[in-house]
């Protein structure tokens, strides 16, 4: 994500959410599952494995982190 703009971009749609209706918050979270099994289709661009071993390590923190900003947005 560092390499494309992609974060400059959503940061400045954060900006204009902000300026029409208050404190907003961004969660970047990022290679994520495409599919339920990978072994149904021909996606080359993607390793299943790596996939699976960043589903079982990192998606339960980017659901902690979500749900963590969940609790803040409702504060607000």
């Amino acid at each position: 994500m560092e390499q494309t703009k992609w974060k400059e971009d959503l940061k400045y749609n954060e900006f204009l959410v902000e300026r029409f209706f208050g404190k907003a918050e961004s969660l970047f979270v990022t290679d994520t599952y495409q599919f339920d099994d990978y072994s149904k289709y021909v996606a080359t661009a993607f390793d299943a494995s790596e996939k699976l071993k960043r589903r079982k390590e990192v998606f339960p923190q980017d659901c902690k982190k979500a749900f963590e900003l969940g609790k803040r947005l409702i504060k607000m």
